[in-house]
């Protein structure tokens, strides 16, 4: 049998760009998932004429080098205009691409952007974590037969079972393998900087041919690879029932990054299913936020009738979306509570913390030690004044405070603003924390991945 030919991967330096003095970093900040990272590029111009793209920072400087050095396929060797978007980016390639270096460079650029323009910067899962007022109520009751009333309108939404049992046959399953195939050469294409309206299938079969890409074995669109933050299962793959974004998974790129990943893929939601229960999410960690001063009473005798208000406020927000059933509501319910209670004993006022010890140290140049000391003595932040105590009473430094506060501010000059400090430094917490992500934020991922590979069409705005 004939070998084929492939080419040789090059491997490509990044363009030079002009320095970061007096940079005008124009390109608005957006929320993202799993993460958040600047977006607003423009979309590269066809291929006869290059445009100049500027990219004024570090960042981008060292996003250029690692894109270079990603382990894409031969095929995928072409040169692109210029970057990807950030937004494509980040929603293509594994999250643990973003190490402490490259997140600097992040916090630096994010920076300059709200120096720059009245844009905000949002957490990296997209739930607020302000803070609440101690003093709120339960809110606004809901009554026993409203709650049945909207449990049943949710109820009658429930959507036949998936077949499990109807397989595809040896040359559907074939075509299929082609399809994903070509979804993932498309996905290398884009990190090259092309434009997902240049990658039609007649254009990438002319560019990439389907036989070159099959003899290549690190293509296998079921495999984990060293680029992609996402795959199509192959057990998924074999089912008829399904579509392709149900066959789309992410995997836990980090250890135990998603909570319960296996369930969240039997879900098999569709992308209306998932659009409105990002919606759903987002609306009821707003209106029922009152519940994290309650979530660490679980075994008292009020909880019962707490957990049964918050319960009664979600089921009624879901009612919103006619998208969203009674089970995945309770589900995102439910879910809420456990991210809440682990969020309010490990995380929360972590950020308000880090932000008056920095202050301290590069505002009065004091020792780390001393500024813990200081913001322990003044109890500045009473919800981890236990934490601080520890770690003086651990002159080993049992938690390591002191590495994870510089993990947590690096990037963070002391030129900056206070409000732009407080700010970046709450991101960096919420990030590098690295609380367990919920059904939300993997369905948040996984629409951006389908809809960046033209899986499925982009969301009306």
């Amino acid at each position: 049998m004939p070998q084929k030919r492939l080419r040789r991967r090059r491997r490509r330096s990044p363009r030079r760009r002009r320095g970061e003095e007096g940079a005008s970093l124009s390109a608005p900040l957006v929320e993202s998932d799993s993460s958040s990272v600047t977006s607003g590029a423009p979309a590269p111009e066809p291929l006869d004429e290059p445009p100049a793209r500027e990219y004024e920072s570090r960042y981008h400087e060292m996003l250029a080098s690692r894109l270079a050095v990603l382990p894409l396929p031969a095929y995928a060797d072409e040169e692109g205009p210029d970057l990807p978007s950030d937004e494509t980016f980040e929603a293509l390639v594994r999250p643990y691409f973003y190490d402490d270096e490259l997140r600097a460079a992040l916090v630096q650029y994010q920076a300059h952007k709200l120096l720059s323009g009245p844009d905000d910067v949002h957490g990296r899962d997209g739930d607020s974590e302000a803070e609440v007022d101690s003093s709120s109520s339960l809110m606004d009751d809901i009554t026993e037969e409203e709650f049945v009333k909207y449990s049943e309108e949710l109820k009658a939404r429930s959507s036949a079972e998936i077949d499990t049992d109807t397989r595809l046959n040896q040359e559907q399953f074939n075509r299929l393998h082609v399809k994903y195939v070509r979804y993932r050469i498309k996905a290398c294409l884009l990190l090259k900087g092309k434009h997902i309206d240049e990658l039609d299938d007649a254009t990438l079969e002319r560019k990439c041919p389907i036989e070159l890409a099959l003899g290549d074995k690190d293509l296998s669109p079921y495999l984990e690879d060293g680029a992609f933050g996402w795959y199509f299962d192959s057990d998924l793959c074999l089912l008829s029932s399904l579509s392709d974004y149900q066959r789309l998974v992410l995997p836990n790129c980090t250890w135990s990054e998603y909570e319960s990943l296996s369930q969240y893929i039997a879900f098999y939601n569709t992308p209306e299913v998932d659009r409105d229960y990002v919606l759903y999410w987002e609306k009821m960690v707003k209106e029922i936020k009152w519940l994290e001063y309650h979530v660490l009473k679980e075994d008292t005798p009020e909880w019962d009738q707490i957990r049964r208000k918050g319960l009664y406020q979600a089921i009624r927000i879901a009612a919103e979306f006619p998208n969203i059933d009674f089970s995945l509501a309770y589900y995102g319910f439910m879910e809420y509570i456990w991210r809440t209670r682990f969020y309010v004993v490990f995380v929360k006022g972590l950020d308000r913390a880090y932000f008056e010890i920095w202050e301290r140290v590069t505002g009065q140049q004091m020792c780390f030690r001393d500024a813990l000391q200081e913001v322990c003595n003044e109890n500045s932040v009473p919800s981890r004044q236990h934490t601080l105590k520890d770690e003086l009473k651990r002159p080993g430094g049992f938690l390591q405070l002191e590495q994870q506060l510089r993990r947590c501010t690096e990037g963070i000059s002391k030129e900056v603003p206070d409000w732009i400090a407080r700010e970046m430094i709450s991101q960096e917490v919420r990030f590098k924390r690295a609380l367990p992500k919920t059904y939300a934020q993997y369905a948040r991922k996984k629409l951006k991945v389908a809809e960046a590979i033209g899986l499925i069409p982009k969301a009306k705005a």
